[in-house]
């Protein structure tokens, strides 16, 4: 690459001849030089520097992005019309309540003191879920 820069004789913000590229043997790849004026484009740059295309075109979000954007907080909240501190308790009241149904499958009962026991940590669970849906309710958004 240097000898190719040393090969150029213009200034660094004048274009690129395409056939400068094709002399010095040095072959550009096509998404790193603009369709118009044949100008490499700088690292991570959104627009040529010359003639001001847009790189949209040739730089394309992986596929992945579309699931990151998708479970992006604000998006969710957006979606769901719920303020953070409103999802964040939907969350949490969600979590009690699958915790409140483990509890009674987690735990075997053989006398009536356990299953009282088991009946009393399945309320403290549902009154978590009920504290958290109702905090939820008053942390909405109007």
């Amino acid at each position: 690459m240097a000898e190719f820069s040393r090969q150029m004789s213009q200034e660094y913000w004048h274009p690129g001849s395409g056939s400068a590229f094709q002399r010095s043997g040095t072959h550009a790849v096509a998404d790193e030089c603009c369709s118009i004026c044949g100008t490499t484009f700088q690292a991570g740059a959104r627009f040529c520097h010359v003639c001001g295309l847009s790189r949209a075109k040739e730089i394309s979000k992986p596929k992945w992005n579309l699931l990151s954007e998708w479970m992006e907080l604000e998006s969710i909240c957006e979606r769901t019309g719920l303020s953070t501190a409103s999802l964040a308790l939907t969350v949490l009241a969600g979590i009690c309540m699958l915790a409140g149904i483990m509890t009674g499958l987690v735990y075997n009962t053989a006398t009536l003191a356990d299953w009282q026991a088991v009946q009393i940590w399945r309320i403290e669970w549902l009154l978590a879920t009920v504290a958290a849906l109702l905090g939820a309710i008053l942390f909405k958004k109007r």
